[in-house]
């Protein structure tokens, strides 16, 4: 390509080539170089979402902080200025008065800065030296990280905003369930996972890892997302685990334990509890309460033999049109034959209250 040379600018290695008749360039930029080249300009962009900006800080961060796989995708941009490439020393070249328009990646951008200004924040205001040079680590390893952009070459504004209609509306949202299953950073997924494929009851019926939600004719008893949210309930007594119950320290222990809770359940459920038209087993809200159920059991002092409570179980009556469930988190719907729950969180609590006021433990010894 034989573009005018820029007199002072930031190369950095990359590529170049041509997307209907236009140039474009790749290249890889240094975290802590972004602000100096990326920028959002509001008419080209949507307002920024700042609890997103902060998740992808957090995300970020957790990479940093624990050495976990920590993915961000590539950055569009077309270039306010001059660009230029040089196919000898394979190098894209930035003029130093030129802005890289953001046209799609403006809240990893953000979420980046963020990250930044959190870590350099920790460095400033810590006392121990031996702590600041251990965050100082960090901060550096942080800045040294590339995000990969796209630069176009030369647009005017009606054709950046068509660019950010483009990439946005061609883009598809994977399912929650298909998001968890090549998820490797959570680790409540990843014991979902794992516990799918190794313990025999949730083999025998089934965990699905690609649909939203489960017809009456889907044989499996639940979604992989489902499967996360027990466990994660089971563990921390939540789906969010805020105070970080589960950690890289005790997570064999706890994968051991939550594999024995899934076999003493499945123990006591009916053998057909995937039968979704039968039971309200099968419903994301009853298998979460039942893991809120378990995780009161096995964290209150009072009860010394929580197996013998979930052994109990198995004397619920399960089916959709048991009074007992009225009440407790919505009611039986006589014309679609099912027990309809009027919403997840009252749901699941009640399915945990159920549970608590009507179960009674079963002893081993009083078990033919």
């Amino acid at each position: 390509m034989n573009r005018p040379k820029i007199d002072i600018g930031i190369s950095f290695s990359g590529a170049a080539g041509s997307q209907f008749g236009r140039n474009i360039f790749t290249t890889m930029i240094p975290y802590k170089s972004i602000e100096s080249f990326l920028k959002v300009f509001p008419e080209v962009q949507r307002n920024v979402n700042k609890a997103r900006v902060k998740a992808i800080a957090e995300y970020v961060l957790n990479g940093v902080n624990e050495k976990n796989y920590c993915f961000l995708s590539a950055v569009t941009t077309t270039c306010r200025g001059e660009v230029e490439y040089n196919d000898q020393s394979k190098t894209v070249t930035i003029d130093i008065n030129s802005i890289l328009s953001i046209n799609d990646g403006q809240h990893r951008v953000e979420g980046i800065k963020l990250a930044l200004k959190n870590l350099r924040n920790q460095v400033k205001k810590e006392k121990s030296t031996e702590e600041k040079l251990i965050l100082s680590k960090k901060l550096e390893h942080l800045e040294n990280m590339c995000i990969p952009v796209v630069i176009f070459e030369s647009m005017d504004e009606q054709h950046e905003q068509q660019l950010f209609h483009d990439l946005n509306n061609l883009a598809k949202t994977p399912t929650k369930s298909i998001s968890l299953k090549f998820d490797n950073t959570d680790p409540y997924t990843a014991m979902a996972k794992e516990l799918a494929k190794e313990n025999d009851y949730l083999i025998k019926y089934g965990v699905e890892t690609e649909k939203t939600q489960l017809r009456d004719n889907n044989p499996n008893l639940m979604l992989l997302s489902t499967l996360r949210n027990t466990i994660s309930f089971m563990v921390s007594g939540s789906d969010k685990d805020k105070n970080n119950a589960l950690t890289l320290e005790n997570y064999d222990d706890q994968k051991n334990t939550i594999n024995e809770v899934f076999d003493e359940l499945f123990k006591a459920l009916p053998s057909d509890a995937n039968d979704r038209k039968k039971y309200i087993i099968g419903t994301a809200v009853t298998l979460q309460g039942i893991g809120k159920y378990i995780h009161s059991l096995m964290n209150d002092d009072d009860i010394v033999d929580w197996k013998s409570y979930v052994s109990g179980l198995q004397n619920i009556n399960w089916k959709h049109d048991n009074k007992m469930w009225n009440g407790y988190g919505g009611n039986y719907d006589a014309e679609k034959r099912k027990f309809v729950f009027g919403g997840t969180g009252g749901g699941i609590n009640g399915v945990r209250n159920a549970l608590n006021e009507n179960n009674r433990p079963i002893h081993p010894h009083l078990v033919s």
